[in-house]
């Protein structure tokens, strides 16, 4: 699967949440998009992922 532009090893990772956790990030800021498509946080513990996912992680930061 591509993930963020690069080629990434499905591997153990068998859910959105699973590849959140490898990626070290913190789900409550997150925006995850699998083929053009947005995925809710209610749905990253259900949806599978495959090997022909492209995925885009967007992680947002507060500042001041």
């Amino acid at each position: 699967m591509i993930v963020n532009g690069k080629k990434m090893e499905l591997g153990n990772k068998k859910v959105v949440s699973d590849l959140i956790k490898e990626l070290n990030l913190n789900s409550d800021r997150l925006v995850v998009e699998i083929d053009k498509e947005i995925i809710t946080k209610e749905d990253f513990e259900n949806r599978e992922l495959k090997e022909s996912n492209i995925i885009e992680v967007i992680s947002f930061v507060g500042g001041g």
